[in-house]
């Protein structure tokens, strides 16, 4: 499949009539206009992830088949985040085609800042139902992109955490791979101590995850282990239940794992992007991480142990055993004035051919794509039965699935996970985090009483 993109980026190089009597044809199958919009522009923000750079230089092929020009811009995760926000929040309508995550589905949607998409796909102008295939796309995925059952974005890229290691060393020192999380703290220990012992390993650490705070970068790993132990920051109803014992039985235990013995030094301040590169250069035998980083280790020109590795859905708690799944979508501004244009571009970014095109370099929703390719070029055993696990098995935490508070529930949690990795009382502060959980959530429900 990687020989693919290359062989595109030749042909486009030596002969853009070629690449788009070549390949335009899979497109061209459905039965819409492409060309209806042509002449107009649209912008599209995006964020510095994988996926979305892997599906910048086919951008070309979308504008020959329609005839509209984009401008893509790719920014940094948090500088995308604050771009996003501004451009919604302010009504300014600079991008028509937003990328959106389930963390920050549930307030645009409130706030009537992105269009429902289905109205869109029952236009028969302007969408071919038959040929885009809706139901091949995991409804797992499907199901982080609603709000109420009503679809306002369409994913391209679809990810969980999960439990990447490094197979040859498991194998050479003997170690099983951890099926419970207390079994993942002991093979930390057991592992760091095998490293410490050959002086060809100097310099590697057993394990990581992440641990910096953030609504959506330390709480998308930490929330699977509370679940896992029976634990949760919301009830049905809204109010915390946070002060549990299985709160803080979760809570000691993913401490335990991140700190110490096993970890790096400064892991309490490791970005997961360092982490990816830790693992990539053989700095990290082992680490929970995003299952679309399969993407950036599986062959000899992008990662030192290509060949090494192998992965495992994430360790069972004596509850369950749980991820956190996520979707890179992709939706339209209500204030953008290129609304079709922008639903073809979405068509397009989403369909079956697309996700071919991106399955080297993303992680893709359709099921047909995995089943057809990807099961066979990921020559992993482990990591292909970790991804059906997440296909068939991954559901979201309450709290982000598209809930309107999770911008500020979730950066009060991750803040209070965060003193816990430093050594806080965890009883102590789970209890005064409860308290501060339910102030919000009531502030939060009368603010939005009060603007209806």
């Amino acid at each position: 499949m990687k020989s693919i993109k290359l062989l595109l980026a030749a042909i486009a190089l030596f002969s853009p009539v070629s690449i788009a009597s070549a390949t335009l044809q899979y497109w061209q199958q459905a039965n819409i206009n492409w060309q209806s919009e042509a002449g107009s522009h649209i912008n599209i923000l995006a964020d510095e992830q994988p996926a979305f750079l892997a599906l910048k230089p086919y951008i070309p092929l979308f504008e020959q088949l329609t005839g509209i020009s984009v401008g893509f811009h790719a920014l940094e995760q948090s500088q995308m985040r604050s771009r996003r926000h501004q451009d919604l929040s302010e009504g300014l309508g600079l991008y028509d085609v937003l990328p959106m995550g389930i963390t920050f589905l549930g307030e645009a949607q409130n706030q009537g800042w992105i269009e429902p998409l289905q109205p869109y796909l029952d236009n028969p102008l302007i969408t071919d139902k038959t040929w885009y295939q809706l139901e091949d796309i995991s409804e797992r995925s499907l199901t982080l992109c609603k709000i109420n059952n009503k679809l306002y974005s369409l994913p391209f890229d679809f990810s969980a955490p999960i439990y990447f290691y490094r197979k040859d060393l498991f194998e050479r020192f003997n170690l099983e791979v951890p099926d419970t999380y207390e079994q993942l703290h002991a093979t930390k220990i057991k592992l760091q101590r095998a490293i410490d012992a050959d002086s060809k390993l100097a310099g590697m650490h057993a394990f990581a995850s992440r641990t910096l705070p953030g609504a959506g970068l330390n709480t998308w790993t930490v929330l699977p282990v509370m679940r896992a132990y029976g634990a949760e920051v919301l009830n049905e109803q809204g109010i915390s239940t946070f002060d549990s014992p299985q709160t803080a039985q979760s809570l000691k235990m993913y401490r335990n794992l991140v700190t110490g013995y096993g970890n790096p030094e400064n892991s309490r301040l490791l970005h997961f992007y360092e982490i990816r590169q830790l693992f990539k250069h053989g700095k990290l035998a082992s680490a929970i991480l995003a299952s679309h980083f399969y993407n950036e280790i599986d062959t000899a020109e992008e990662s030192d142990i290509w060949n090494k590795w192998e992965a495992a859905p994430l360790p069972k708690g004596p509850v369950a055993r749980e991820t956190s799944p996520w979707a890179w979508a992709f939706a339209i501004n209500s204030h953008s004035n290129k609304k079709i244009a922008a639903w073809l571009f979405i068509q397009w970014a989403t369909s079956e051919q697309t996700a071919a095109l991106l399955s080297t370099g993303g992680s893709p929703p359709r099921q047909k794509v995995w089943h057809e390719k990807l099961f066979t070029l990921v020559n992993k055993p482990g990591f292909n039965n970790a991804m059906l696990w997440v296909f068939e098995h991954a559901t979201p935490d309450r709290l982000q699935a598209g809930m309107v508070e999770f911008p500020v529930i979730g950066e009060i949690i991750s803040q209070t996970f965060s003193q816990i990795f430093y050594g806080a009382d965890i009883k102590q502060l789970i209890k005064s985090t409860d308290a501060k959980i339910n102030a919000n959530m009531h502030a939060l429900k009368t603010q939005t009483k009060s603007s209806q």
